[in-house]
């Protein structure tokens, strides 16, 4: 196929028969090509004000990105912030086809995703899920990484691992199949009994579940590690655990997930999983663009690799906790 028919093909030019046109799209789509045309306006729906002061390091790295891609491609950005239940705009719903496209950042609200599918809007998700992959998706490796970090653990020893989840988002629980896939793999018995839901994943919330935790079983951990759901759940465990008189790692070890700027300065260093985020957000909002100039393509649901960080905050078992 010769490059002037694949570009007639991706302009939308007359001539082109659907099967070629698909097949340009389908490579386009692998490429992350964007194509050529005017620039769409991109809303991205957040349920944090991109503005304020204070956000979550994983959320302005992951926005960084998406602003990163939209200025190289001269794409117009305006921040929603969105809140449970809210469902499309007026506007949304009046702008000619391919003058708009939708960033679900962080976001998995289904009155929205179902919005967008009914009224046939390009949108995708940045950071989530929706179970039926009626929209395109960017997220990290979680189930690998939940999968490296616990066969981290169990190399070192440890068997009886604290999993703190959070039930709320299904990337998240997707870190903890990985996990309990590792246990399997080593032929040890998931324990329900070892699992805690976080209602927040937060410092607070985690302290106060590693203290009750404590209390309930004598002041003594009935764990040897604690696998977390992201570093900030994982610095409150650190401090609960330290507050009560136990070492990290001699005593538990304890595993976050994100690598957050903060990871590497924590005390111990954290060791954790270092996701993309900046990568991510820039492939979403270029996944975007593509699904604005051809339709017609498959949803795909896309990970970025991340990468395990071995530091000082897990070590092989004590003795005292083997025997």
């Amino acid at each position: 196929m010769s490059i002037a028919t694949a570009s007639r093909a991706l302009s939308g030019a007359d001539g082109i028969s659907a099967a070629v046109r698909a097949r340009v799209a389908q490579v386009a789509a692998r490429l992350d090509y964007v194509g050529q045309g005017p620039a769409p306006e991109v809303i991205v729906h957040s349920a944090l004000d991109m503005g304020m002061s204070g956000l979550p390091a994983f959320q302005q790295e992951l926005f960084a990105g998406i602003e990163e891609a939209a200025l190289a491609l001269g794409v117009g950005l305006t921040v929603r912030v969105h809140r449970p239940g809210e469902g499309l705009e007026d506007a949304d719903l009046s702008a000619g086809r391919g003058a708009r496209g939708h960033i679900l950042m962080s976001v998995q609200d289904e009155v929205l995703i179902g919005g967008f599918v009914t009224h046939d809007l390009p949108a995708i998700i940045v950071n989530g899920f929706d179970p039926l992959m009626r929209l395109d998706t960017v997220a990290a490796g979680n189930r690998a990484g939940g999968y490296a970090t616990a066969r981290h653990l169990i190399g070192l020893g440890h068997h009886r691992v604290l999993m703190l989840e959070h039930r709320a988002r299904l990337p998240v629980m997707d870190r903890f199949d990985g996990a309990r896939f590792a246990l399997a793999e080593a032929g040890l018995l998931h324990d329900p009994g070892l699992c805690s839901d976080m209602s927040v994943m937060n410092p607070d919330i985690a302290y106060d579940l590693i203290v009750r935790r404590l209390a309930d079983h004598g002041g003594r951990p009935d764990f040897t590690a604690v696998q977390c759901p992201n570093d900030a759940a994982a610095f409150g465990v650190m401090a609960a655990l330290g507050d009560a008189g136990f070492s990290i790692p001699d005593d538990v070890s304890v595993v976050g997930f994100d690598d957050i700027p903060m990871a590497a300065s924590a005390s111990p260093p954290l060791t954790t999983v270092a996701v993309p985020r900046h990568e991510i957000g820039a492939h979403g909002l270029r996944r975007l663009i593509a699904r604005i100039r051809e339709p017609a393509m498959t949803a795909v649901y896309a990970e970025l690799a991340g990468r395990l960080v071995i530091r000082s905050s897990t070590g092989a078992i004590c003795r005292r906790h083997a025997d």
